[in-house]
């Protein structure tokens, strides 16, 4: 690296680093005001969009953080889909949130104060990640003691569908998966738990009281997005009436629903799912009855 460069690196960051650290001193360190997580493939990329257009928000140009799921990631990570937004031109920024987030030691200090200075500001903050909703009731509790008021929303696919997308998903790009490969995909433990909503209602429920909680569907977030998005943003405490100055480009997730699902996979996954959708019905309307609806069908 020519030495230029590393001088001005070391002078660019230094500055950068020194006012970041001044503006983060002026409250003190929490987590996030809110987490979105929920199932694989479930229209979380489509909310993160939407949700960082609201300007009472403030969600990380990074979607989804991983820190309480990857506890041996030791540094800040991209995913490729985050690179076309970040990629080199916002490296070569010096963003000093982008600074932190890749080459600070990530530990609980870390994390929180990736949310500071947007605190600081009055902004509500949050993060997308979907797969904090495997975390154990130990993890929840490490995430209200970072902030007691943070709140969750859940969002919830029809299980079949998300098995069926999340086998697809994770096979080789073009390629559609057997239904004896996807058999085997959907009995993974990561694919179990993605789908297992109440096991991670029961565990959220034991952490934090009903008025953190927001539970809702991907059929919404899908036949309804303005609505929904109006709903989660209500449930959040900032300005439900900015979803008519939102953008809503693009299908929620379109990919994710392009494959048919072979009969037979369907059938058994169906047969697998029903008493736990049984139990969502008890709780919610709308989309698990559907769900439902379709299981029985496929059954009879």
């Amino acid at each position: 690296m020519p030495s230029g460069l590393k001088r001005g690196w070391h002078l660019t960051f230094g500055s950068s680093a020194a006012a970041a650290h001044r503006a983060d001193q002026r409250i003190h360190a929490r987590g996030p005001d809110f987490l979105v997580i929920g199932a694989q493939r479930s229209g979380t990329t489509w909310l993160y969009r939407v949700l960082r257009q609201h300007p009472e928000l403030w969600l990380p140009p990074v979607k989804e953080l991983h820190y309480f799921d990857k506890p041996n990631v030791h540094r800040g990570c991209l995913r490729l889909k985050d690179w076309p937004r970040i990629g080199w031109a916002g490296l070569n920024s010096f963003d000093p949130w982008l600074l932190r987030y890749f080459f600070s030691m990530r530990n609980d200090d870390w994390y929180m104060r990736l949310f500071q200075r947007a605190q600081a500001k009055g902004l509500v903050t949050g993060e997308v990640t979907p797969a904090y909703a495997t975390l154990g009731e130990d993890v929840f509790a490490r995430v209200r003691d970072m902030n007691p008021n943070v709140k969750l929303v859940f969002i919830m696919r029809d299980p079949v569908e998300r098995t069926w997308s999340a086998a697809n998903f994770s096979a080789k790009a073009g390629r559609m998966v057997s239904g004896e490969e996807a058999h085997r995909r959907a009995r993974q433990r990561s694919v179990i738990m993605r789908s297992s909503y109440m096991d991670t209602i029961k565990r959220l429920e034991k952490i934090f009281p009903a008025s953190q909680l927001h539970y809702c569907f991907f059929d919404d977030l899908r036949d309804r997005p303005a609505e929904l998005t109006a709903e989660i943003l209500a449930f959040l405490a900032v300005d439900p009436t900015k979803v008519q100055d939102m953008a809503f480009a693009g299908a929620v997730n379109a990919a994710a629903t392009g494959k048919a699902i072979p009969s037979e996979f369907e059938r058994a996954m169906a047969g697998e799912y029903l008493p736990m959708v049984e139990e969502l019905c008890r709780r919610f309307d709308g989309a698990p009855h559907n769900w439902r609806h379709r299981y029985k069908t496929l059954l009879d």
